[in-house]
């Protein structure tokens, strides 16, 4: 479960702190909170400041709306604050992962005794979409696929949008594996989202899912079926599952075996890049079910680790592209995305 706060390219982060900011004072005054946003003290500004209206405990609460690892400094830094302030908690809600040490960290302090515990609470995306629900902010991600989507397996990963247009849950749909299209529910009252002037305005959004198909489910309503897979997506990433019971292509971290034929592939891109084969394009292919599209997820990751991501380029291409003129679509942006990294 991921949620990302989704405004226009070349957003401030100020802004989108701001965005997540005005989300987490709603929720808190529901709370019984008073919250004050944006407060001076000296030598910095805080995000929230808020006294519960009921025991009048201090509470400092700092966001994070960002995609990038968060460091342990955040963490350290907030926990310092509430200390010399003599706030009685701190809260740090963040949209993004945890870094190595911030991972730590939050493991060391939640094993503490409750009572020193309780001075930080860290909520990560997943405690995020929790404490949204809990306070009857937002409803949960639909249980049931809509009818549409056709089968449990074409069923991607959910995402809780929060933009200025509001709060929406967005869902892939998924073809062989790989995402081809995008449903959208409002986040308040469940209601999947078919005005076409708002799913525009969502794509143009700086949201990771912008290379997919938002009209996605209009189309499938004017057909009158299921998505077949016919429609593709320009270029998209392989969607890895959460666990090992997944159904989806598996994680990098949790991908074993097949070295052979990894040792095969990076040879190849060393070959390439020392001039020592003419060959740029290849493809991978068997049967459904395989492993075929969680040994291009892991390729990629190898790609990107700290040995090889000044060396190579790796971008998955899905399989059965008909006709000949989707695949020259498809893999035209390989080509704008390797010429930028």
């Amino acid at each position: 479960m991921r949620i990302e706060v989704a405004t226009a390219p070349n957003t401030p982060n100020k802004e989108k702190g701001d965005l997540l900011e005005r989300v987490a004072g709603q929720v808190l005054k529901t709370q019984s909170y008073v919250v004050t946003e944006q407060v001076r003290v000296t030598g910095s500004e805080l995000d929230l400041l808020c006294k519960h209206q009921v025991n009048n405990r201090k509470l400092y609460v700092e966001c994070k709306a960002h995609r990038d690892t968060l460091s342990a400094n955040i963490l350290t830094n907030l926990l310092g604050t509430v200390t010399f302030r003599n706030y009685d908690e701190g809260w740090l809600i963040t949209t993004g992962p945890l870094g190595k040490d911030a991972k730590g960290f939050k493991d060391e302090w939640e094993e503490k005794p409750t009572q020193e515990r309780s001075k930080l609470s860290i909520y990560t995306s997943e405690r995020v979409v929790e404490l949204l629900i809990n306070s009857s902010f937002i409803l949960p991600a639909p249980t049931q696929a809509p009818c549409a989507m056709g089968e449990a397996d074409s069923i991607g990963e959910w995402t809780l949008l929060i933009t200025t247009a509001g709060v929406f849950w967005a869902v892939t749909h998924l073809c062989s594996g790989v995402p081809t299209g995008l449903y959208v529910y409002d986040a308040k009252n469940g209601q999947a989202i078919t005005d076409t002037a708002l799913l525009r305005t969502l794509k143009t959004t700086d949201t990771s899912l912008n290379t997919l198909d938002f009209e996605f489910v209009n189309k499938v309503i004017s057909e009158g079926s299921s998505a077949s897979g016919d429609t593709v997506a320009n270029v998209v990433q392989v969607q890895a599952g959460e666990d090992w019971a997944d159904y989806r292509p598996a994680r990098p971290e949790h991908f074993v075996g097949r070295k052979s034929a990894q040792d095969r592939l990076m040879q190849l891109f060393r070959s390439i890049t020392g001039q020592k084969t003419r060959t740029r394009v290849l493809a991978i292919t068997g049967d459904s079910g395989m492993g075929k599209s969680s040994i291009i997820a892991k390729l990629r990751d190898r790609c990107r680790n700290v040995r090889h991501r000044n060396r190579f380029f790796c971008s998955p291409l899905m399989s059965g592209l008909q006709p000949a003129r989707d695949i020259y679509r498809s893999i035209t942006p390989c080509f704008h995305a390797s010429r930028q990294n």
